[in-house]
């Protein structure tokens, strides 16, 4: 998946910001920091969506830049703080997958097509932000959001990652300091996080239909695959490079915290940083070393791509579009809300952006900019009216996740009222559970309170609804411990199950239960479901269309037994659907 990453909150020093982004690629990257090529690309953006790509910023004018001040007069922009926690600039990653950088590597023509798509795609990216981000103003309690009126931004180029493997980015830094109003103000950075995921699929989604690159790629052979954005020739080699990458960062990674627990509140120097990505590139596989010069470096990768096997495509390949015209817009939307709705309860319009572009990139529609803008835009509004605000009074384009669909509504509703008749099961007599509790507390009594005792109380005596609440640290792993065993002593089945399998191990490491996902006994039970949000369910002795096999039936540690316990651990964190 292309463009799919979190984003990096830069505080403090405009220096520390500069070594940031000159570490943030191996030392035979250096020469895009060469003294006169500059190390960022300035942009403009704003409210009405016009963008101006400005002049490049040496290493001075970037730290100006970062600090605060227009680089090319110096002037500070309104009153700047000047402390280690004030807000510099806000930045993603635009990048694509792996074996894009790789057939970078093989191919100049295809290198300059993707470098350029990157480019365009951190363009339309900024583009966006002008006209959705906000500054607020007003005293503490009482702020409003105000609409920006123009932003900055740079994009810092790497082509290697520090590991020294082929990985071409770009850092998109947007400036703290915003024009609004006809003063500087400080971006609102809240809003700049829950714009994320538009920033995601607009990147995601630019480069994909981009045609140029689109057409460079089939020029050579290469054909895409569209769930994952992969060239699928060089699909099978990624994995060479990228298990060698995470080796390096990992030794990287052990290098600087040995040094950061010899230095407590220092920050390790450029050339210390490159010291370090010298040793991790040798550490464990001495007879390889990394290349100084850039073109040396490529050959190597090149040659190692051959080693593995690699053959370029004999045939040039076509470029299988689907015309823009031919998406149908209203179901568009609708499958857009049913992706939301199945991921989550609420979400907002960025959140809608970022699902309808990518939408867009996997259908395979191949354009120019300003029709993929025309037709992410119409869908994503066809989208909003399909929602309804949880909240009123809150405009639909806020930052705020107020919309959900009337879907996410019916399902609550109905969830409400099964969980409401299941509270009124009939319990078991007091005397009975005091004697199961009773017993429970010899054992552990020095390890639970009072609290933990009426919860081992309330799940082993009955049917019925029980919800335990508690904040971390609360006791809760122990009070499922002891209701373990109180359910083994009466011979009971209790059955723990998690939101993920991840925390699924932790709990079994900590309770001593055999915990497992929610997802799994559902899926052991017969359900089934798509990304869509689409649910159906098989009964034994049906085919399952996925693997082709037939379904038997819930396995032996899935089946609920009568008389036993199905403990949901963190439910709150449950999706409605599951």
């Amino acid at each position: 998946m292309i463009v799919q990453g979190g984003m990096h909150v830069h505080k403090g020093s405009a220096l520390n910001a500069r070594a940031y982004v000159e570490a943030d690629r191996h030392r035979c990257g250096d020469y895009y920091l060469a003294e006169g090529e500059g190390i960022a690309e300035r942009i403009v953006a704003s409210r009405d969506c016009s963008v101006t790509v400005g002049a490049t910023l040496d290493g001075d004018q970037y730290e100006r830049w970062v600090a605060g001040f227009d680089p090319a007069t110096g002037l500070p922009k309104g009153r700047l703080r000047t402390d280690e926690h004030a807000n510099r600039f806000q930045e993603i990653t635009i990048n694509g997958p792996k074996s894009w950088s790789l057939v970078a590597a093989l191919i100049p023509e295809v290198a300059a097509a993707y470098d350029a798509a990157q480019a365009r795609a951190a363009t339309q990216v900024v583009a966006w932000l002008g006209a959705h981000l906000t500054y607020r103003v007003g005293r503490r309690g009482e702020q409003v959001q105000m609409p920006v009126d123009r932003i900055e931004a740079v994009m810092v180029r790497h082509h290697t990652s520090r590991a020294g493997d082929p990985h071409r980015h770009i850092h998109l830094q947007v400036n703290a300091r915003v024009w609004g109003d006809g003063a500087w103000r400080g971006l609102h950075t809240v809003g700049f996080r829950d714009a994320l995921a538009a920033m995601n699929g607009i990147g995601h989604a630019a480069m994909m239909s981009d045609p140029e690159f689109r057409d460079a790629l089939a020029r050579w052979g290469f054909t895409l695959d569209l769930a994952t954005g992969e060239i699928e020739q060089l699909a099978p080699y990624v994995g060479a490079f990228s298990a060698r990458a995470a080796q390096v960062t990992r030794n990287v990674e052990r290098y600087e915290a040995d040094w950061r627990a010899d230095h407590p509140g220092s920050e390790p120097p450029a050339k210390l940083r490159r010291q370090w990505d010298a040793m991790a590139w040798a550490d464990g596989r001495p007879q390889k070393k990394l290349a100084d010069d850039p073109a040396e470096q490529t050959a190597k990768w090149v040659q190692h791509l051959r080693e593995l096997g690699f053959e370029m495509p004999r045939y040039r390949a076509e470029v299988e579009a689907t015309p823009p015209g031919r998406l149908d817009r209203d179901d568009a939307a609708r499958i857009v809300v049913s992706r939301l709705a199945a991921k989550g309860s609420r979400w907002n319009a960025a959140d809608i952006r970022g699902q309808v572009e990518r939408l867009v990139a996997e259908v395979n529609i191949v354009t120019g900019p300003s029709v993929r803008i025309e037709l992410a835009e119409d869908i994503t509004a066809r989208s909003i009216a399909r929602c309804i605000p949880l909240v009123d009074g809150i405009s639909p384009e806020s930052h705020v996740r107020h919309l959900t669909s009337p879907h996410v509504v019916a399902v609550e509703d109905e969830l409400a009222k099964r969980l409401a008749a299941r509270s009124h099961v009939p319990t078991r007599e007091d005397q009975q559970v005091r004697a199961i509790v009773d017993a429970t507390t010899r054992r552990r009594a020095p390890d639970l309170d009072s609290g933990q005792l009426q919860g081992v109380g309330a799940i082993v005596s009955g049917p019925q609804l029980v919800v335990i609440e508690g904040a971390a640290g609360a006791g809760k792993t122990t009070l499922l411990g002891a209701a373990h065993e109180a359910h083994q002593r009466e011979y009971r089945q209790l059955t723990l199950v998690t939101p993920t399998r991840k925390a699924a191990r932790v709990a079994d490491e900590q309770t001593g239960v055999s915990a497992t996902s929610a997802a799994w006994l559902v899926y052991q039970h017969g359900y089934r479901w798509d990304d869509d949000g689409h649910w159906t369910r098989l009964e034994p002795g049906q085919t399952d269309p996925r693997t082709g096999r037939v379904y038997e039936g819930p396995g032996r540690d899935a089946k609920l037994r009568p008389r036993g316990t199905l403990l949901i651990d963190e439910a709150g964190m449950l999706d409605q659907d599951t």
